[in-house]
């Protein structure tokens, strides 16, 4: 086999296979193997041995305090918090599985932390922004019927950047006025848009169908210049389009960040975003829109005028 068996990279094979079987997303399978292949990397690095001697409480925690100091080579700034926290999940599932397949006699991560990652309040993008960036793309051309269409659905809907990526036409349903996602776990939910949102579908239904990747039944909703757009693509595109308008940079999730404020700001209740926006954990009202929540407090005090009711 040119390799011992419990040898890391072998025993990751085995792990994404049982990922695979409980059928989990491709992202995340591919995650998981480039964050447990970082760490073995740092094993030979430091001369330790690649096998399960080393996934050790001991050796695991040095690689988590070596990525918190180290630096990032392409940027050659301190890797993040962020980052480091994300090492220690990956790690953690890997550990769990072995544990589970008595490869491990205990799990290392039983008696550790992870990293702490200091809160930041994402920026939700003022309203002006948003329009300046829809402006830009008031135009008929395949890139501006896309564009807008993209921009105004995860503005109204509030899609993870994955979700909206790897839509198929099948997915709108212009009768409800509503898109199915596929969202984290592979949890489906249907998530309503409203009438603009729905015109420029529409539109941009129209301009795709002559498409030259449209042709033998491609089910892919976004198409761009090679093919299929990516998250990546749209991510791109939304920066290109924030830089053409003249506008601050927007990152996707920024666009999240302004329906879960937008929502609140106008009296949605928090059950109803949560089941919107795909989250079970109540945590994630709160970190949402964040940045302005003083804001909708302020304009929640003036709307209930409490000091004029006595």
């Amino acid at each position: 086999m040119g390799q011992d068996l419990d040898d890391i990279d072998e025993l990751l094979e085995d792990f994404t296979s049982e990922l695979r079987q409980q059928n989990k997303a491709k992202g995340t399978i591919a995650l998981y193997a480039r964050d447990v292949g970082y760490f073995r990397q740092y094993l030979i690095s430091e001369n330790l041995p690649t096998t399960l001697e080393s996934l050790t409480r001991q050796i695991i925690g040095g690689y988590i305090d070596n990525t918190l100091n180290r630096l990032n080579k392409r940027t050659q700034k301190p890797l993040t918090p962020e980052y480091a926290h994300r090492q220690y999940r990956s790690l953690q599932q890997f550990c769990k599985y072995l544990t589970r397949e008595e490869l491990l006699e205990a799990d290392p991560f039983a008696k550790m932390s992870p990293p702490i990652v200091p809160e930041k309040k994402v920026p939700v993008p003022p309203l002006d922004a948003l329009r300046k960036m829809l402006a830009d793309c008031d135009g008929t051309s395949f890139d501006d019927r896309r564009d807008s269409a993209i921009i105004r659905l995860m503005v109204d809907a509030g899609p993870r950047i994955g979700e909206i990526a790897h839509l198929h036409l099948d997915a709108l349903d212009f009768a409800e006025n509503t898109v199915m996602v596929l969202g984290k776990g592979r949890r489906p939910r249907t998530l309503p848009f409203s009438d603009k949102t729905r015109t420029a579908l529409r539109r941009y239904l129209r301009v795709r169908s002559k498409h030259p990747f449209a042709a033998n039944d491609n089910p892919a909703l976004w198409l761009g210049r090679a093919g299929p757009m990516t998250a990546s693509g749209i991510q791109q595109m939304i920066e290109r389009r924030a830089a053409a308008a003249g506008i601050d940079h927007i990152h996707p999730h920024q666009l999240r960040h302004f329906f879960a404020h937008n929502w609140l700001a106008n009296g949605g209740q928090e059950q109803d975003l949560m089941m919107l926006a795909g989250w079970r954990s109540r945590q994630m009202i709160s970190r949402y829109g964040a940045s302005v929540a003083d804001e909708r407090a302020r304009d929640a005090h003036r709307r209930a005028r409490l000091g004029d009711q006595l």
